[in-house]
């Protein structure tokens, strides 16, 4: 089953995260990520940057760190009290690398609520902070920054069924960044030999997008996996396109449907663009839930 999980992620380390170019026919997560580095790539280390790089992170990642008021702003001023993009840089890798939050960056509040109570932590939007910052000096931080995804959370627990790897920590729906990242770090330990293996790649960066995919893969949503034209196809080759469906479901009750299709279905991904590797990911995405104690299909 190593075998297997590390075949996959060379073919996500390939197949898309060694893109670098805006391209709609890409996966929408593709272009969220060339958007965003390009802006960490350009204008000085400032307050202001800083803010524009973590509103657009929350916006195309809907982290929702904007429903608590200034929580933007606040986080940009704790950054920077860090001191130089250095600094910040060392700070986060240093973490990334199982050392302490001394700073509380991630486990303190932040903003306020409408009626003044205090806003809430903001784990999420801050380690995405931490990976695109990290992903600029791949050579430096060879390891990145593991994201925390609700997504890679849940995948966590079912990835040490399929290694027979007892789980270093129970995380709960709101763990903190360092347990988390004991979590992810076992895998990647169990799952990447070496410092040299996918030379070039962030080794988190890759486990966190296997991880993420999969998810997605299990909630039956493959819309961010796809471009808008495979999209489309895949969802007229199961079947579920307006046309055949007639009255429009809610989203979980489609997904749902997507779900069931794509556990079943012989060639969900024909005609795309890149069938091959999307089923690929289905096959090894089957292999996967069967190791689910609670089977979504």
């Amino acid at each position: 089953m190593k075998e297997a999980i590390v075949d996959i992620l060379r073919h996500i380390a390939v197949d898309e995260l060694a893109g670098e170019k805006i391209d709609l026919s890409q996966a929408d997560y593709i272009n969220q990520r060339a958007i965003i580095n390009s802006i960490f790539r350009q204008g000085e280390y400032t307050k202001g940057q800083l803010i524009l790089r973590l509103t657009v992170i929350d916006s195309l990642y809907s982290t929702n760190a904007a429903y608590s008021y200034f929580s933007i702003e606040e986080m940009a001023e704790k950054i920077l009290a860090l001191g130089t993009q250095r600094q910040a840089r060392d700070y986060f890798y240093s973490i990334a690398c199982l050392g302490k939050d001394n700073k509380k960056l991630f486990d303190e509040p932040y903003g306020i609520q409408k009626d003044l109570r205090e806003g809430s932590k903001q784990m999420s939007l801050l380690s995405k902070y931490a990976y695109y910052e990290l992903m600029q000096e791949p050579q430096r931080y060879p390891k990145g920054f593991p994201i925390y995804d609700r997504l890679a959370r849940e995948a966590y627990p079912i990835v040490c069924r399929m290694l027979k790897l007892k789980p270093v920590e129970r995380l709960s729906q709101t763990p903190d960044i360092e347990p988390y990242i004991k979590c992810i770090n076992q895998l990647r330990k169990e799952l990447f030999a070496n410092d040299e293996m996918f030379h070039g790649f962030q080794q988190f960066d890759v486990l966190d997008a296997y991880l993420w995919r999969m998810g997605k893969f299990n909630e039956g949503n493959l819309s961010l996996l796809l471009g808008r034209d495979d999209y489309c196809q895949f969802i007229r080759n199961i079947k579920l396109d307006a046309d055949t469906m007639g009255k429009a479901l809610p989203s979980d009750q489609f997904n749902k449907l997507v779900l069931k299709a794509q556990a079943q279905a012989q060639s969900p991904f024909a005609k795309c663009s890149n069938e091959a590797y999307l089923s690929l990911l289905l096959q090894h995405w089957r292999m996967f839930n069967a190791h689910d104690r609670h089977p979504l299909v």
